[in-house]
């Protein structure tokens, strides 16, 4: 008994001399509720719509092992305003309560999600038959090939 009891107060002594940094939850509201649509537009570049879209399009969720990760909304958001505005990514950090590492992650992981999808929303001309197309106009002015 004696020994917990020596124990309990070594450690509370030790914790007096290096008081153990307390956690800090940084409050991470949702911004497409407390702006209005032309002010997201504005910061974003991107409607509130358009935002969901991505959003539930990406599937942005991270594995982690830690107890907060950040959620796939604010990943799209930092990594969205860092596009649109080029800021450095401590600006865009400290505008969405993360750190400057969890924004240079956001927006890797959102670059390398929409180049996943590009072929989903870019269409390339097909060059034969452009080819053709302006052989036909050249054809119509000048009446030859």
């Amino acid at each position: 008994m004696a020994d917990i009891e020596r124990r309990l107060r070594r450690a509370r002594y030790i914790n007096e001399l290096f008081p153990m940094d307390r956690r800090v939850f940084r409050d991470r509201t949702n911004p497409l509720e407390t702006l209005s649509p032309m002010e997201i537009c504005e910061r974003y570049r991107f409607f509130p719509e358009s935002i969901l879209f991505l959003v539930n399009m990406l599937n942005l969720e991270r594995a982690t092992e830690r107890s907060c990760p950040l959620p796939p909304l604010i990943s799209t958001l930092a990594a969205l305003h860092f596009l649109a505005t080029g800021t450095h990514h401590i600006v865009t950090a400290g505008l969405h309560g993360i750190s400057r590492s969890s924004v240079s992650r956001a927006v890797k992981q959102f670059t390398d999600s929409v180049c996943l999808h590009l072929n989903d929303f870019v269409f390339f001309p097909n060059i034969e038959n452009v080819q053709r197309t302006v052989q036909k106009h050249f054809y119509n002015i000048a009446g030859a090939y």
